[in-house]
C-alpha cells in the first residue's frame, strides 16, 4: 500500500510500518517467478484489494499483521516495565509509562494510519485492540 504523503517514507515511523511486509514469509507468484519479502506481500495485499475491495486485507493479512501488533505490543509491555522498575523504581511509573503508550496507539491506529496510509475504521479499531489486548491484561491481574 502507497503513502499519500512523502516525507514519511525515509523514517523511523515508516520503517515500523512496513516491517511486516519486508520479513512476509509467504511466496507468492508474481510474473511467473516465486517471490518472498515486500514482492509478495505486495501481490498478496493486490489480491486482497481485488477481491474484498480497496482498504480491506482479508483474514490472512489482517490475522498476519495483527501477530505484529501483539509482538510489539508485548515488547512494549516489557520494556515499560523493565525501564520502570530499573531506572524510575516505581511500579506508579509503570502504569503512566503504559497509560502514555495507549495514548500514543490511539493517535497513532486512529489519526496517523488514517491520514498517511488511509487505513478504514474497522482496520483501526481491530489493531487498537490488538494493541491494547497484553496491555489491558496485564492491567486487569495487576491493579486491585
Amino acid at each position: 500500500m502507497r503513502m499519500r504523503k512523502k516525507r514519511f517514507e525515509h523514517g523511523i515511523y515508516h520503517a515500523l510500518v512496513v516491517f511486516p511486509d519486508v520479513v512476509y514469509p509467504f511466496r507468492m507468484l508474481v510474473a511467473g517467478q516465486w517471490v518472498r519479502g515486500r514482492r509478495a506481500y505486495d501481490a498478496a495485499l493486490r489480491r486482497a484489494f481485488r477481491r474484498y475491495g480497496p482498504g480491506r486485507y482479508g483474514y490472512s493479512l489482517s490475522l498476519y499483521r495483527a501477530l505484529f501488533h501483539l509482538v510489539g505490543s508485548l515488547l512494549i509491555l516489557f520494556s515499560a516495565a523493565f525501564l520502570s522498575e530499573y531506572f524510575l523504581g516505581s511500579e506508579f511509573a509503570l502504569y503512566i509509562v503504559l497509560a502514555l503508550t495507549a495514548l500514543f496507539i490511539s493517535f497513532q491506529e486512529f489519526y496517523l494510519q488514517r491520514r498517511l496510509y488511509r487505513q478504514l475504521w474497522r482496520k483501526g479499531v481491530f489493531d487498537w485492540a490488538t494493541w491494547m489486548m497484553p496491555i489491558g491484561l496485564y492491567l486487569f491481574t495487576h491493579l486491585r
